[in-house]
């Protein structure tokens, strides 16, 4: 009589394979979410379109989201709080130019997370219904304030305001255009990129458009 081989299954096992199952499901509502956010706008989005295209039923969505709304804002909040934590965990920039195009610093940390996020973070910072654009500027303005003085810096009567503003809208629009271009820079090349421009008067910067512009034997 041949023996059966009876299979014991941990609760450790139904935990990982649980887990493996959530995290497939989140994997492909995302995956719709942004090909239809992207195709159609957050505006005329349904669940019922999420759920078909993601492949999983209506129930299972509203087992973790309240409807299309809270959805987003988790997409968002995720975002925001692992920048939240970058900006916590790596070292300010200085005002100097980098040593290397990869300074361990929190912005170069950015740059790294938003490439791997691109296509979501693209999304959501572009889309009018998320407020990511403005809690990230947020964070920066707080990275800005923590920032170390630079003492070789004269002391400039301008509104302090109006500088965190102008510079603070600067960069998120530089992280808008550089993950809306096809292909994406890498991040090495946009923090490059980012690092470099925070040398250059606005002057100068306006001398390499006209530049660019030239014809090549004007």
């Amino acid at each position: 009589m041949e023996s059966e081989i009876v299979t014991l299954f941990t609760w450790e096992d139904v935990i990982i394979e649980t887990n493996t199952k959530m995290l497939e499901t989140e994997l492909k509502l995302q995956k719709a979410f942004i090909n239809l956010v992207r195709t159609r706008g957050f505006d005329q989005l349904s669940v019922q379109q999420l759920t078909q295209t993601a492949g999983i039923s209506r129930g299972t969505f509203y087992l973790h989201y309240l409807d299309k709304y809270d959805l987003l804002t988790h997409y968002e909040n995720s975002i925001v709080t692992d920048i939240a934590d970058i900006f916590r965990r790596y070292p300010k920039p200085g005002s100097r130019p980098a040593a290397t195009e990869t300074d361990n610093d929190a912005f170069y940390q950015l740059f790294k997370y938003l490439y791997r996020q691109r296509e979501l973070a693209a999304l959501l910072l572009n889309e009018p219904a998320a407020h990511m654009g403005r809690k990230v500027k947020l964070l920066i303005s707080t990275v800005l304030i923590t920032a170390k003085e630079d003492p070789s810096q004269p002391t400039i009567d301008f509104p302090p305001a109006f500088a965190q503003e102008i510079v603070t809208t600067g960069i998120i629009d530089l992280i808008v255009f550089w993950l809306q271009q096809t292909p994406v820079l890498s991040p090495q090349a946009a923090y490059r990129i980012f690092r470099t421009s925070r040398q250059l008067t606005p002057a100068q910067l306006t001398a390499i458009v006209t530049q660019a512009k030239q014809p090549p034997n004007a």
